[in-house]
């Protein structure tokens, strides 16, 4: 029988995570947008929105607040990044939204700057780990401790507290041990729209003995460049915030 790695309380709160007492109900509809309000201002509004909310805001919400189809909101988002990009910004689709973002043409200049900065990376394990969840979930954490032959215990609450995965429910098999999946952040960090743009499922996955075997969870940080089955063309080096 596995034994859970999460205490009742913190399994509740990835199932069941608490409201904000200034979040609206979930069943309450945003105001439209006025209806006089030109092209210009609509990409100036959806501008402020995206840089206020601070993550990505879905399109199906967006498309609702400025009743527009989801063709229609396309061309204002591009409009609207079109003129935000002289002044060294974006509007990037990510995770089924938008999101306001830095240029893409300054991401050297920016990198260069932020040099200094200090930048909480994935260790080899967590890459490995991600890429079991990515691509076997819902899974638990004896099937992930299966493939890497080593415990993933600890590494498995490092990804949850950066919420790059959460807790999807329970297996039906004896114990009921937790299941996992990735998040939106996930999708977010590594710059795809949808689970859909995973690099194909690698045939490393097959064999245990192709991924890192008895690695420890503090190993030396890596890049995606190590992560089995990525590709560096295919996704954004992963770095977090500490």
């Amino acid at each position: 029988m596995e034994q859970d790695e999460l205490s009742p309380e913190h399994a509740e709160q990835q199932l069941h995570p608490a409201r904000d007492a200034d979040e609206p109900p979930e069943d309450s509809a945003p105001e439209l947008v006025p209806s006089e309000l030109t092209a210009a201002e609509q990409g100036a509004l959806l501008t402020a929105l995206l840089f206020s909310a601070g993550e990505v805001l879905s399109a199906p919400r967006l498309a609702e607040y400025f009743n527009v189809d989801p063709a229609e909101l396309d061309v204002l988002a591009a409009e609207a990044a079109g003129r935000l990009r002289p002044l060294g910004l974006d509007i990037l689709q990510a995770a089924g939204g938008l999101r306001l973002v830095t240029a893409s043409q300054w991401d050297a200049q920016l990198s260069g700057f932020h040099r200094s900065v200090r930048k909480g990376r994935l260790s080899k394990s967590a890459l490995e780990i991600l890429a079991v969840v990515a691509y076997e979930q819902p899974v638990t954490r004896s099937r992930i401790d299966e493939l890497r032959q080593v415990s993933s215990e600890s590494t498995l609450r490092t990804l949850l507290d950066k919420r790059l995965i959460t807790v999807a429910g329970r297996a039906e098999t004896p114990g009921r041990p937790f299941l996992y999946r990735t998040t939106d952040t996930f999708l977010e960090t590594f710059g795809l729209l949808a689970l859909s743009d995973l690099p194909p499922r690698p045939a490393s996955f097959a064999a245990a003995e192709s991924l890192s075997i008895g690695r420890p969870d503090d190993q030396e940080p890596a890049s995606l460049d190590d992560l089995p089955g990525f590709d560096a063309d295919d996704l954004a080096t992963g770095e977090l915030e500490d």
